[in-house]
């Protein structure tokens, strides 16, 4: 309840008991003889009246409040000089009594050293102490102070105890609501799961939740006081700009960015940064609200490597069946050519014929994109597929002096189309011959892996891929190679893929690559 409002109502109450008081008063003159109270009684009444213009006309309440106390005062103060007994001093205590209703201090002070000075006069100046009255008087004075204590606090209590219920009941109903705002705030807090972490004016972290720790590894502990380095040391100066902006009340919603977790990976992260504000409108704190999206990421990757495949795989249908056939006659014809002896330019014809073998391969690596593989699946040996391997390059590993060396002890078994896994091997094999500018080295490894899973690693002594090139080798029709057709590594993966296995690349640019394929082993 407003205080305004609480006290209006107080001074209504003690305006009307004061009214009442002094009409009592007045026809206690009639009943009692020894009564000799006259003057009070009509300035009691008086005041009355005008104190009911004042609350009528609305004036404050403060103001309100100190004439209705003074004026029961000086009711006192004129009643202490008709009375026939000092006993009436003890009506000083109601206006008194009155000012403590209205839970009011300096009301009290003021009556207190009014009061005090009016004793004085009454017992110095005009020796009030001195007059002796009849007891029945003295017995009356007493019981209409009694009934007049208990008058006003009893009915102050009864006037205002529906309202404080009121009061009580609208606290209960707030504190349970904030209660309730506070614990669901705090369950959100703590259950949510995007990482949220809140940060001062300094930019050191305040609270941190559970999702905050396990997205980037730090713990409450260790965060809470902290500056942390949320993001790559690269992206530091944007990272920096943004926070600065926050503190000046600007808001990111849903911003795509790159973080780092404590021990340094990166992720793609989705952020919310938001400022905190107070009363005021003054930024107090930030908060950032992130949520892991390499996932989404990964998949979006995924779904745009499936459309690359699948436009592969319908230009791969197109060229079959389009292409194949004049190809075929116009080799027939070339065939004939050549082996004419009347020909004046077997040479030419040749190497028609040899870019007709290319085109050949090509096409064929084409198919392998337009339809499924490994539908005929049986049970076959790595070992002896590498072994084949290895005899049918022979030549031209020796004319490169590249030395092959193998390293396993177990063969092992996997199910599956045995030439489409060779045609695998002879691609990262080709690469590898390929990567080396003068002879080097081969290493092949076959082993076992946790999970029933083997592993099959060429790994060469060549030239390394770069790190923006290692990141497109599996993209359609992206090649470093002069000659090459960008198709080698898809088609190649996306065996291995219809196998249950991953295909992994890894590179030192001048240093070598290495080519690991993981299978269920049988």
């Amino acid at each position: 309840m407003d205080s305004n409002v609480t006290n209006r109502k107080r001074n209504q109450l003690f305006i009307h008991l004061y009214g009442f008081s002094s009409i009592l008063h007045f026809l206690l003159n009639q009943w009692v003889d020894m009564n000799s109270a006259i003057i009070s009684p009509f300035f009691g009444m008086a005041t009355y009246v005008i104190l009911l213009v004042f609350f009528s006309c609305n004036i404050k309440e403060r103001v309100l409040q100190l004439a209705v106390l003074f004026a029961m005062n000086i009711y006192v103060f004129i009643l202490n000089f008709e009375s026939l007994s000092s006993i009436t001093l003890i009506f000083f205590v109601m206006p008194i009594i009155a000012a403590a209703l209205y839970n009011d201090t300096k009301p009290i002070i003021l009556l207190a050293i009014v009061t005090s000075f009016e004793f004085l006069l009454l017992i110095t100046v005009f020796d009030r102490f001195t007059a002796r009255a009849p007891l029945p008087y003295i017995q009356l004075s007493i019981i209409v102070f009694f009934t007049a204590v208990l008058t006003i606090t009893l009915l102050h209590s009864i006037y205002f105890s529906r309202y404080w219920k009121q009061l009580e009941m609208k606290n209960a109903s707030m504190e349970k609501a904030l209660l309730s705002k506070e614990g669901y705030l705090q369950l959100f807090f703590e259950t949510a799961k995007d990482a949220i972490a809140v940060f001062d004016s300094n930019n050191k972290i305040i609270a941190v939740n559970p999702a905050f720790e396990e997205l980037y590894g730090w713990t409450s502990e260790e965060s809470i006081g902290k500056s942390l380095p949320l993001y790559p040391l690269d992206m530091k100066e944007d990272a920096e700009r943004r926070t600065w902006e926050v503190q000046q009340g600007k808001s990111y919603s849903l911003l795509e960015t790159v973080d780092a977790r404590k021990d340094g990976t990166r992720f793609h992260a989705q952020v919310t940064l938001s400022p905190i504000f107070d009363q005021f409108g003054k930024v107090i704190a930030t908060s950032i609200i992130s949520r892991d999206m390499s996932y989404q990421k990964e998949s979006e990757k995924m779904m745009l490597q499936s459309e690359k495949l699948k436009l592969a795989g319908e230009i791969a249908a197109g060229v079959a069946h389009e292409i194949r056939n004049p190809m075929t006659v116009i080799s027939g014809f070339v065939q004939i050519m050549h082996n004419d002896p009347k020909h004046q330019f077997p040479e030419y014809t040749a190497l028609i014929q040899s870019e007709m073998e290319r085109i050949n391969l090509i096409i064929s690596e084409f198919l392998v994109l337009a339809k499924p593989q490994a539908s005929a699946l049986k049970k076959f040996s790595i070992q002896n597929a590498l072994d084949d391997i290895l005899l049918l390059f022979g030549p031209e590993l020796n004319l490169h002096g590249i030395t092959v060396k193998k390293d396993w002890q177990e063969d092992f078994h996997v199910n599956g189309e045995e030439h489409h896994m060779k045609q695998v091997f002879i691609n990262l094999l080709k690469n590898a011959i390929e990567s080396m500018e003068q002879p080097g080295e081969i290493w092949i490894l076959l082993k076992a892996e946790k999970d029933s899973m083997l592993s099959i690693s060429f790994n060469d002594s060549g030239n390394g891929i770069s790190e923006i090139d290692l990141g497109e080798i599996f993209q359609p029709f992206y090649t470093t190679k002069a000659t090459g057709t960008g198709l080698g590594l898809l088609i190649s993966q996306k065996i291995i893929q219809e196998h249950q296995g991953d295909l992994i690349i890894s590179s030192t640019l001048g240093v070598g690559t290495a080519a690991t394929i993981l299978l269920p082993a049988k």
